[in-house]
């Protein structure tokens, strides 16, 4: 009996594992393969590739004799600064602040209900006014 639901869960198995595989791909001929690497050779044989490269080569040549926007470090830390200071969040900065206050507060608090059974006993008495108003 044990070897038959062995060999039912296996051909289950089986056939499952058959079901859920993809058919295989049909064949290409050499005469379609041969067709495909000809259609990709010539789609990679383009010229303008070297017109591109001559035309960044002229800008490149064009732009090298120009002034840098920021020459000096002094120049870079003065941007800096200035986009810092455009992203300064004053009243963020503050709510943060008295959220940290407000936690600081509320830490020295003791809990409503410290214990376990202090817990037990408002579940209960919750559940059994809860019993008698319904």
């Amino acid at each position: 009996m044990n070897k038959l639901i062995v060999a039912l869960i296996a051909g289950t198995f089986a056939a499952v594992a058959s079901a859920q595989a993809p058919a295989p791909a049909p064949a290409m001929s050499t005469k379609e393969k041969a067709a495909t690497v000809d259609a990709a050779t010539k789609v990679g044989d383009n010229t303008t590739g070297a017109a591109a490269d001559a035309k960044g080569a002229a800008a490149a040549k064009a732009e090298k004799g120009t002034p840098k926007a920021l020459p000096t470090k002094a120049d870079k830390q003065k941007a800096v600064d200035a986009t810092t200071k455009m992203g300064d969040n004053d009243a963020s900065a503050a709510a943060a602040a008295k959220g940290a206050a407000a936690a600081k507060a509320e830490k020295g608090q003791p809990k409503a209900l410290p214990t376990t059974k202090d817990k037990q006993k408002a579940v209960d008495d919750t559940t059994k006014s809860q019993a008698k108003g319904g």
